[in-house]
């Protein structure tokens, strides 16, 4: 009887002990692996933050190049306002010309008719003093003189202008040119930014996965600790119930000695066999085997379905959605809805009406179709000013020899003929 309790109590003693220190290794094992996610997602949000700072620094470069944009368009608009000044200057001055030709001839004409003669020698013969005579010469001397001098100042006044006309034009060619490179500057900046908002979202994605595997690795420690402690009870219940069958064998064992020992002597056999009477074995009850909950097979994910592409719209509709914005200001770098600069006009209404991406800026945009002639636009083709590669501005072709496009900082999206301002070359999209 005692073996056998004895043995109880060791089975239930073991059972505690393989139940409970694997689980605490588990544990252990948990808690470093809890750790090592916090290692890794602190490490991440760092990487996030100097990305962040970075992207603040490019958007800032952007703000820089945006005011300098501005600058620069201010000083084209002021030569172009020049250059117009200058147009009409020369304008007036070719009147002013015209109108002193013709009364510089009014005047030879009235001394021809008054001297009957075109030349000094018939003035001299013709005159009815020597003093007439000197007098005649004089006078068509001196509005021939200052005619002369009235021509030539004109002359020299209108090459002026010319000259500084040319000068205007040279300087907004220089500007143009820095345009152009504002313009592909302006590209490589919003592509940096690009990678860094990728790269910022990558870290994100990154950190919510590490954060993920942290509430999984979380998870696993609450439900191992669910485990070590059901075990633990479990170990506990069976040492109580050994320990309670110890003290009913105790009770009988105690019992069985304090009765009175038979001493008939004519019944030897009933005396040897009470004397040898072994108790009834006391049923034992197995200790309860833990139970480790099962496994929980995750279902497979269906994948989602793939949507439809969307079908490109047709000319039209890029086209009645450029008219849709027609009025709305320029503003350089703007990309809608409410105002635009030219390639922002572009892209958004390619996006919005055929949901394509065709580029931020002019450069990439010559690539979003194939290059034509512009005697063969269609409504809905891009048009570009510039040489392939390094073009400056873009519109929208809508038929007619007309196009829609964002001009210039002061003016809004508006239709222009191609006989006004002709573009380069076109691209069919």
């Amino acid at each position: 009887m005692k073996k056998k309790i004895l043995s109880t109590l060791l089975m239930s003693s073991l059972m505690l002990s393989a139940t409970a220190l694997p689980l605490v290794a588990n544990a252990d094992s948990v808690d470093q692996k809890i750790a090592s996610q916090d290692k890794k997602i602190s490490e991440l949000q760092s990487k996030e933050a100097a990305a962040s700072t970075q992207l603040a620094s490019i958007q800032s470069s952007i703000s820089s190049i945006k005011e300098e944009a501005t600058a620069l368009q201010t000083k084209q608009g002021e030569l172009n306002k020049e250059i117009g000044n200058l147009n009409n200057e020369v304008k007036d001055l070719e009147k002013r010309i015209e109108k002193r030709d013709a009364s510089i001839k009014e005047q030879a004409r009235s001394v021809q008719v008054d001297s009957g003669s075109s030349n000094v020698v018939d003035l001299v013969i013709n005159a009815d003093s020597v003093s007439d005579a000197v007098t005649k010469v004089m006078a068509a001397s001196k509005l021939v003189g200052a005619n002369n001098d009235m021509m030539q100042q004109q002359k020299e006044d209108k090459d002026a202008v010319e000259t500084k006309k040319v000068e205007t034009e040279e300087k907004a060619s220089e500007l143009q040119a820095t345009a152009v490179e504002l313009e592909q500057k302006k590209g490589e900046l919003v592509d940096q930014e690009l990678a860094q908002q990728a790269t910022v979202s990558g870290i994100s994605a990154e950190k919510e996965t590490e954060q993920g595997k942290k509430e999984g690795f979380l998870k696993e420690q609450a439900e191992a600790e669910a485990q070590r402690e059901a075990q633990k009870k479990a170990a506990e219940a069976a040492e109580k119930q050994a320990k309670e069958q110890q003290a009913v064998a105790a009770q009988q064992e105690a019992a069985k000695e304090t009765k009175p020992a038979t001493t008939n002597v004519e019944q030897p056999t009933e005396n040897t066999t009470t004397n040898n009477e072994t108790p009834a074995p006391v049923e034992e009850t197995p200790a309860p085997t833990p139970t480790t909950p099962a496994e929980q097979t995750p279902a497979p994910e269906k994948p989602a379905p793939t949507p439809a592409p969307t079908p490109a719209p047709s000319s039209g509709g890029v086209v009645a959605e450029a008219y849709k914005h027609i009025g709305k200001p320029y503003v350089w770098g703007a990309k809608g809805p409410d105002s635009f600069d030219c390639s922002g006009f572009t892209s958004y209404v390619y996006r919005v009406a055929a949901g394509r991406e065709i580029g931020g800026w002019t450069v990439p945009q010559e690539s979003a179709g194939a290059r034509i002639s512009l005697s063969e636009l269609q409504p809905g083709d891009l048009v570009f000013w510039g040489a392939a590669g390094s073009t400056h501005h873009v519109g929208i072709y809508v038929g007619g020899g007309q196009y829609i496009h964002a001009p210039q900082p002061g003016e809004s999206v508006t239709v222009q003929s191609i006989s006004a301002w002709s573009p380069d070359f076109g691209v069919r999209m």
